[in-house]
């Protein structure tokens, strides 16, 4: 007989909050498992005081490493939930996700609203609180394959849970900045996957779906255009400037500053292949 609920959480240099979101998760279920690519800080001694089962995995990118786990889970427990190490479940979130797994309502995989933390503050508005499909049944749904910004992708229909999933981004502002700097090239480098195991656009979907609809969109302008877009759109139309300083500073550089960098690498990138195909043909 398979155990009822698995909650994986992936690590890396959380010591200063991964206690709280497991304490969390306990409140659901006791079967923790941690996915550790390899901490150097106090990481491992806390999960490991705290009783969970720990793998340690060379990080390659999240859809590797979610995929990794959701494998050896599907033959192992029914129903499971995916964290990562800085994202807390509210007190309603346990209260339905408990109802849920009670009653095994098999028939959906379930989407959970996540609240973004920026310098301490709890964004409101421009739209950064956003759904994110985590909990589902066993061997119904898996990871999307792409280097960055990759969703779960279920082949059951998707219903919505109540309530929050904090994510509270303890990392400091140079610690945000290098992370998405480091997104932004794998951003950059990522070709165009037409494959079945990807989250289709769809502005009559779900809440994901109708997201990536208009995303694609304004990815799809030129050069330039969808850093100054992104942020005219999250910081005037959806309110941001609600949220003061934080606000504003969040909006900036998760939009202009984040995709106006994809385009600069874009644009280095095809000179270095054209300067390469010059030199190619003097040889």
């Amino acid at each position: 007989m398979k155990n009822k609920l698995a909650i994986i959480i992936l690590t890396f240099n959380s010591e200063k909050i991964v206690k709280d979101t497991i304490m969390a998760a306990k409140k659901i279920s006791k079967n923790i498992i941690i996915v550790d690519s390899f901490s150097s800080d106090k990481t491992i001694q806390i999960v490991k005081k705290l009783k969970c089962k720990i793998f340690k995995r060379k990080f390659i990118n999240y859809s590797d490493q979610r995929n990794y786990i959701i494998k050896k889970c599907n033959a192992v427990y029914d129903w499971q939930l995916h964290l990562d190490s800085d994202e807390i479940l509210s007190n309603e979130l346990i209260k339905n996700i408990k109802i849920i797994i009670e009653n095994n309502l098999k028939n959906n995989a379930y989407i959970l609203k996540r609240h973004i933390y920026f310098l301490n503050k709890k964004l409101k508005f421009g739209r950064n609180a956003n759904w994110h499909l985590r909990l589902f049944p066993s061997n119904t749904t898996i990871c999307e394959k792409k280097q960055y910004d990759q969703h779960f992708i279920s082949r059951l229909e998707v219903k919505k849970i109540k309530g929050a999933l904090d994510d509270k981004n303890i990392s400091n502002l140079t610690n945000w900045i290098n992370n998405h700097n480091k997104w932004s090239s794998l951003s950059a480098a990522e070709k165009e996957i037409k494959s079945k195991k990807l989250i289709k656009p769809n502005l009559f979907g779900n809440d994901i779906e109708k997201t990536k609809f208009f995303k694609n969109i304004i990815l799809s302008l030129p050069i330039g255009f969808k850093g100054f877009i992104l942020f005219f759109i999250k910081y005037f139309l959806l309110l941001g400037f609600l949220d003061g300083k934080a606000g504003f500073i969040y909006c900036f550089l998760n939009s202009f500053w984040f995709h106006t960098l994809i385009d600069a690498k874009k644009i280095e990138s095809n000179n270095d292949m054209n300067n390469y195909s010059k030199y190619i043909k003097k040889i």
